[in-house]
């Protein structure tokens, strides 16, 4: 786990040291332990290292082949680089190190482009290619969006970076924030790629890769999730699996990612909150350890003093089964509190996803004992865990309903609820006028962005007019997805959305900037190449029931258990997700928020928002009239974030 940057200068002057130095302390946390400097010419990268495999300083970056025509900067791993080393060998290549970062380069000269399709880990890197008359340059992202990768023009000038920072920390980078970007930050509660925050970056797309040669830029797609996916339906329908061949196969390709993704040179363990997934990381990873007579897998879980948040005990009994090193932390709100004006530092663009600050405690107490740690992130995009899912599954009979009479007669009812919820303290009646805006979808596209979105019942219109700058009220940007998706199964559909949108977005960006706040390296097992291809060859019914979400994963931790003689009540708890109260705290302790960064008179000073209807928002939620939690947390996480980097 590290940190990349770099500068293409479009002058054709030399890269200033200067600059280069400014953007590698910019993201120290990301690699504490050394930096690295390829300068060429116009061509400069940086690289902050996070020492994992190979701790040598040979390992260190920027890393060559054998004649220095080829360089990399690299963050990630590559789980499979032993595979590939013993065949790059074979082949005639000559490896000084044991890192997996060398890989990359002798892959590269070996198969080119088509190395990229090879590596099986999380990576964004940068190749610099001085073989031929030009230098080239090629920015690769892995294919689920695991490790970020920001890139733009500025100043006539290219710049990339694992994080907004520094690209920030630049003199002459023009910090001009983009006003459509500021929309889908409050609809999603996060900005979806390939956007940035600001009009002159954006991110590079999961399973892509860019050419830069003479001033060019060129994007590709070497992997597509669609696709792909669409490869492992069609196999599917060729064989009739039975429930206990899907069993087997999902243990053997479990075991077979998390037996990967456990090669390590420092301490690791796993993250453990007592859910399917981290519970399944524990089984496995225990196993695989046992065979070895490795020291108990260590594990870690993070608690509250309210029970309705708390889910320790399911932890700690799902360790005392597996014989875990255990270790719990139980977090006060003040905890949280303290962190929130620090998120700027972890994430330097605006999200507000208030389960970042609990990950950052889980992650910085983690760090006291192990460098890696392995999260069940993926497992509910891929076997169908969110209640959002199911509930679009059991929507989808409106799409037959005539369109127009279903909006008429929803928003009918939508606004008598929305009325009645503006003087009465129930929340029953903002619950209704949700569903009831949720119903007046125009399409599937939009119907799928009210289940990733978060704000309520404000409908497009109303969210549009908070901003006071001029930006387009563009079409749902699912729509693209969806047509793309229209030969797929509905269920299917709603798989693709959730791993193109909320998965990279919100659940990777929130782990990766978590982890790496305290240089903590996260490790997704559930988004192996082949856990993938087991999840899309699945048919559907071993996914989801009317009554269970993620079947054939509560099946096998079901049987484990048994077989181990324990109950098996933990494999069929109701999923809990891990939150915080975020509406209560924004009407107590952390009212003061909302009075300091979203006041009337702030507001209009600043001119970014229209102060009037934010100051009614602030206003129905303190009265308890409705929940504008989500939307007000977005609000105050955004002025939080433009604060402190004085924009």
């Amino acid at each position: 786990m590290c940190g990349i940057s770099g500068i293409i200068m479009g002058s054709g002057k030399a890269v200033s040291q200067d600059d280069l130095s400014l953007m590698s302390r910019a993201m120290t946390n990301r690699g504490p332990d050394a930096d690295g400097f390829l300068l060429e010419g116009d061509i400069g990268f940086a690289q902050r290292r996070l020492k994992i495999i190979d701790l040598s300083d040979q390992a260190n970056q920027p890393m060559f082949n054998e004649n220095r025509k080829l360089g990399v900067v690299f963050n990630g791993e590559i789980y499979n680089f032993k595979e590939l080393t013993v065949e790059l060998k074979a082949l005639g290549h000559r490896f000084k190190t044991r890192s997996d970062t060398e890989v990359i380069v002798h892959a590269f000269e070996q198969w080119g482009v088509d190395s990229f399709l090879r590596f099986n880990g999380m990576f964004a890197f940068a190749l610099w290619d001085s073989r031929f008359e030009k230098p080239t340059v090629y920015l690769v992202r892995d294919r689920f969006g695991i490790k970020p990768l920001f890139c733009g023009s500025s100043s006539g000038n290219f710049v990339f970076a694992s994080e907004l920072k520094p690209i920030m920390a630049l003199p002459w980078f023009k910090k001009e924030i983009d006003p459509q970007t500021l929309f889908y930050f409050l609809k999603f509660s996060h900005v979806p790629q390939p956007r940035s925050i600001f009009t002159l970056v954006s991110q590079l797309k999961p399973g892509t890769w860019m050419q830069i040669s003479n001033g060019v830029q060129e994007t590709h797609t070497y992997f597509d999730l669609i696709s792909s996916w669409q490869v492992g339906l069609s196999e599917s329908q060729s064989t009739q699996l039975t429930e206990d061949e899907a069993q087997r196969n999902f243990k053997i390709a479990l075991s077979h990612s998390v037996r990967r993704q456990l090669v390590s040179d420092v301490p690791l363990g796993c993250f453990l909150s007592g859910g399917i997934d981290s519970s399944l990381l524990t089984m496995a990873a225990t196993e695989i350890l046992n065979e070895t007579g490795a020291p108990p897998l260590k594990t870690f879980s993070i608690g509250y003093r309210e029970a309705g948040y708390d889910e320790t005990p399911f932890a700690r009994e799902i360790a005392s089964y597996f014989n875990t090193d255990h270790h719990e932390i139980i977090v006060e709100p003040k905890n949280l509190f303290d962190l929130i004006t620090d998120i700027p530092q972890y994430f330097d663009q605006p999200f507000a996803d208030p389960t970042l600050l609990p990950s950052i405690l889980l992650s910085r107490f983690a760090k006291k004992h192990v460098t890696v740690a392995l999260s069940g992130d993926g497992g509910d995009e891929l076997f169908f865990g969110y209640s959002q899912q199911r509930a679009l599954v059991g929507l989808r009979f409106l799409k037959h309903l005539h369109g127009g009479t279903r909006r008429a007669f929803f928003s009918g009812i939508g606004n008598l609820a929305e009325h009645i919820a503006s003087f009465s303290k129930s929340r029953l009646f903002h619950q209704i006028a949700k569903m009831c805006d949720i119903m007046q979808f125009r399409n599937e596209a939009e119907l799928f962005q009210y289940f990733v979105g978060t704000i309520g019942p404000l409908r497009m219109d109303r969210l549009a007019s908070l901003i006071s700058k001029d930006f387009l009220v563009e079409p749902s940007p699912f729509s693209d997805l969806v047509n793309k998706t229209k030969r797929f199964r509905f269920e299917d559909v709603i798989t693709q959305i959730f791993l193109h949108t909320f998965l990279p977005d919100t659940v990777l960006a929130k782990t990766d900037r978590a982890g790496m706040a305290c240089s903590l390296e996260a490790r997704v097992p559930f988004l192996d190449d082949e856990m993938f291809a087991f999840a899309s060859q699945l048919p559907f019914r071993f996914k989801s029931s009317l009554a269970n979400s993620k079947l054939i994963l509560r099946k096998c931790l079901s049987q484990e258990l048994k077989q181990r003689g324990f109950s098996d009540r933990l494999a069929w708890r109701n999923k809990q997700g891990f939150s915080i109260p975020v509406a209560e705290w924004l009407r107590g302790d952390l009212k003061y928020l909302l009075d300091e960064y979203l006041s009337d008179y702030r507001l209009k000073r600043e001119g970014v928002f229209n102060e009037k209807a934010i100051v009614k928002l602030v206003r129905a939620h303190g009265s308890g009239a409705a929940n504008h939690s989500h939307l007000l947390w977005s609000l105050v996480s955004f002025q939080i974030w433009k604060e402190n980097f004085h924009l």
